[in-house]
C-alpha cells in the first residue's frame, strides 16, 4: 500500500509539473562587471488536456480535473568581474484544481554563467551551471515543485549580428535526484533555437522553439516506470520593448505543439511577460 501511494504522488507531480525552468534563458552577452540585473517573469494558463498512452493522443480534461495555473519568477543577479555572473532564482506559484489550491515558494536555484567568447563582430559562447534546492512546501495540496536536489550544465552561442537578425543556440542538461518518496525523477534536456529580428534599438521582436525531453522515473527500487517519461516542443513568438535604459519588458504567447508533445498533461496556450532590468 505504501509503494502504491508513493508510486501515485510521484505520478501526481509528474503530470502537474511544467519543464525545468529559465536555465537556458537570456542570450550568451554577459552584463558588465559590476552590474546588477533583476528580472520577473509573470505566466498563467490551464493545464487542460492529458496524454492518453495507450492511444497515443491527447484527451480533454473535465472542468473539475483542470488546474489553473500563475507564477511569477524573480531572478536577482550580479556580475563580480567581467564576463561572469551569479544569480539567484525564486520562483512562486498559485495553482487552483476544483476544490483544491496551494499557494507558495516552488524550489529555490543558485545559478552562474561564465562568458568564454564574444565581442563586436564575434559570436558570443557562454557556459551556466545550476543547483536546484527542494523549498517547496510538502504539505501542498496540490504540488508545486517537484522537492529534489538538482545540478545543471549548460551552454548558449550567439552568433554576430546577420544585418537585423541574431542567431541563439542553447543546449541544457539537469540532473534530477531522488524526492522525498525516494523515487529518482527522470533527467531533462532542454534546447532552445532562437531568432532575434531587431527593428531598432528600443523594439525587436523574437521567435523561439524551446523543446524538453524528460526521461523515465525510477522507484525506490530502481525499476523504470512505464509512461513517466515527457516530450514537450514550445513555439514562443513575443516582442522586446526598451522603454528607459536597462529596462526591458518581453510579452510572449507560449503555444506546444502537440503532435510533437507526449506524457503528463499540458495547457492549450500560455501567455507570460517579463520584466528586465539591467543598472546602466
Amino acid at each position: 500500500m505504501k509503494k502504491m501511494t508513493c508510486l501515485i504522488f510521484t505520478v501526481f507531480i509528474m503530470v502537474n509539473l511544467g519543464s525545468a525552468g529559465p536555465l537556458i534563458w537570456r542570450g550568451a552577452k554577459t552584463i558588465d562587471a559590476g552590474k546588477p540585473i533583476f528580472m520577473v517573469g509573470l505566466g498563467y494558463c490551464t493545464v487542460n488536456k492529458s496524454y492518453n498512452w495507450t492511444d497515443e493522443e491527447w484527451t480533454d480534461l473535465i472542468d473539475a480535473s483542470q488546474t489553473t495555473v500563475m507564477n511569477a519568477h524573480f531572478m536577482l543577479g550580479y556580475a563580480p568581474i567581467k564576463k561572469w555572473e551569479i544569480m539567484a532564482h525564486i520562483p512562486v506559484m498559485m495553482k487552483d484544481k476544483d476544490t483544491l489550491s496551494s499557494f507558495g515558494l516552488q524550489d529555490v536555484w543558485l545559478k552562474t554563467r561564465y562568458n568564454f567568447l564574444g565581442g563586436k563582430g564575434q559570436p558570443f559562447v557562454t557556459g551556466v551551471a545550476a543547483v536546484r534546492i527542494p523549498t517547496t512546501s510538502e504539505d501542498a495540496e496540490i504540488a508545486l515543485d517537484d522537492r529534489t536536489l538538482d545540478i545543471a550544465l549548460g551552454g548558449l552561442f550567439m552568433s554576430p549580428r546577420l544585418g537585423q537578425v541574431l542567431l541563439h543556440l542553447k543546449a541544457g542538461y539537469w540532473y534530477n535526484m531522488k524526492n522525498d518518496a525516494d523515487y529518482d525523477i527522470g533527467d531533462n534536456i532542454e534546447a532552445i533555437f532562437k531568432i532575434d529580428y531587431i527593428f531598432n534599438k528600443k523594439v525587436k521582436t523574437f521567435l523561439n522553439f524551446t523543446f524538453v525531453e524528460t526521461f523515465k522515473t525510477k522507484d525506490a527500487d530502481g525499476n523504470t516506470l512505464d509512461n513517466t517519461e515527457k516530450r514537450r516542443l514550445n513555439i514562443i513568438p513575443g516582442l522586446v520593448i526598451k522603454p528607459a535604459p536597462g529596462l526591458n519588458i518581453r510579452p510572449k504567447f507560449i503555444y506546444p505543439l502537440s503532435m510533437i508533445c507526449k506524457g503528463g498533461s499540458n495547457f492549450t496556450w500560455k501567455i507570460g511577460f517579463d520584466i528586465w532590468y539591467v543598472l546602466e
